[in-house]
């Protein structure tokens, strides 16, 4: 299987969901994660426990689905030993992926200036609630506050009558954020692997958030108000319905004068080709129009109305429950959900991208607690006697021990 990034070495020392999710994404495109834990673990792995996102019999499938493929290694760096252990594993790495707050790295020697003493031509990535600069470069965050809230996704997805506010998914900032960390991180390499030069990488949850309400916010900066989507005049072709099993399906049909009779014979609506069968006529009509396909939708049920857009070559879909989009065979044949190799009948989400039209594959389960710990040693040059030492002395952990 084509993974471009073999051989390529990544240390991450962070915690939760945003970052981690970066060092996965850079994981199934082949590199060699080893991800450092503090002794007594990532925080991450206390989020189901905790009764934070709800699980079935208590197993953690979100420190799986933002550490698979992943070696795992426990250390103590507060301590001389293990201090030492993680500077030669800076050495071993070509990339390091941190989400430590400013504060957290000075406290621990491991901002970039320290990390380039160790070796200098190195991708250097740090993920932030906020971003590096501001009086809130030093603030946690998390994808609830920085990028739900903060970045305006929870006000415009709220109806402004609603008792409660809208609530976000688990991990719904997180993970798109740091597909955008893990391309970040791509080019960086370029440019390390280019010139020979360490390069400093930095996203953050709230700058994802932005990102992602480009277009509201470009309508906001030169009309000085909120957009409303569905608000003004708009083709019929483009709205959703509702079907008689109470389905809502979404028609997409841009270019309207292209789509306007294949959607007229799919609805049974023929009578309205002839009569609205030039763009003028049909935008003036817009309202009568769209009465008309949504008394046509509601004699339908889901099946029939899918069979018909389908054999006209619509363009259109169903609002998919979590379940539908399990079974979509377009997610299925596409490979866009991964098999577990150890939990049976879990499915894990890839990372959006693919090489070589391969489909992608989990290679191993998320690391317990310095799962690997002994075995990275090793390939840094410990014998098993100062293995050993390290592990009586606290500065590693391995797996089944914990501080």
């Amino acid at each position: 299987m084509t993974r471009p990034l073999n051989g390529i070495k990544v240390l991450e020392f962070s915690e939760h969901g945003f970052v981690p999710s970066a060092a996965a994404i850079l994981a199934d495109f082949g590199a060699d994660v080893v991800k450092i834990e503090r002794p007594g673990g990532d925080a991450m792995r206390r989020i189901i426990s905790a009764g934070l996102v709800p699980s079935v019999d208590g197993y953690d499938f979100l420190f799986e689905l933002v550490n698979r493929n992943k070696r795992g290694i426990a250390v103590d760096v507060e301590v001389e030993s293990g201090r030492q252990v993680f500077e030669r594993l800076v050495g071993w790495a070509d990339v390091y992926v941190t989400n430590q707050l400013p504060r957290v790295r000075r406290k621990l020697r491991t901002d970039p200036a320290d990390i380039f003493a160790i070796k200098p031509k190195l991708v250097y990535a740090k993920g932030h609630g906020q971003g590096q600069r501001g009086e809130d470069a030093d603030a946690g965050g998390y994808d609830a506050v920085s990028f739900w809230a903060r970045g305006g996704l929870a006000h415009v997805l709220t109806d402004p009558d609603a008792p409660e506010p809208a609530q976000p998914r688990p991990a719904l900032g997180d993970l798109p954020s740091g597909m955008f960390f893990a391309g970040g991180i791509c080019a960086a390499l370029v440019h390390v692997l280019r010139t020979g030069e360490g390069i400093v990488v930095d996203t953050s949850l709230l700058g994802g958030a932005v990102w992602t309400m480009a277009p509201d916010l470009a309508y906001a900066s030169i009309a000085g108000r909120q957009l409303h989507v569905g608000a003004g005049p708009r083709s019929p072709l483009t709205r959703q319905y509702k079907t008689s099993d109470g389905r809502f399906v979404s028609f997409m049909m841009i270019d309207e004068s292209r789509y306007w009779a294949q959607a007229c014979r799919a609805l049974g609506l023929d009578d309205l080709i002839g009569r609205y069968s030039d763009d003028e006529s049909r935008r003036a009509a817009w309202p009568r129009i769209r009465t008309r396909i949504t008394e046509a939708v509601a004699t339908m049920t889901a099946q029939g109305i899918e069979r018909r857009l389908r054999a006209e070559d619509c363009i259109f879909s169903f609002f998919a429950t979590p379940s539908d989009v399990l079974r979509d065979p377009s997610v299925e044949d596409n490979g866009y959900l991964m098999s577990h190799p150890d939990r049976e009948g879990l499915l894990v989400a890839a990372a959006p991208v693919q090489f070589d039209d391969e489909t992608p594959a989990i290679r191993r389960p998320g690391p317990g607690i310095g799962q690997h710990s002994r075995e990275v040693l090793g390939e840094l040059g410990y014998e098993s006697a100062d293995i050993e030492d390290l592990v009586r002395s606290g500065a590693i952990v391995t797996a089944g021990e914990s501080a």
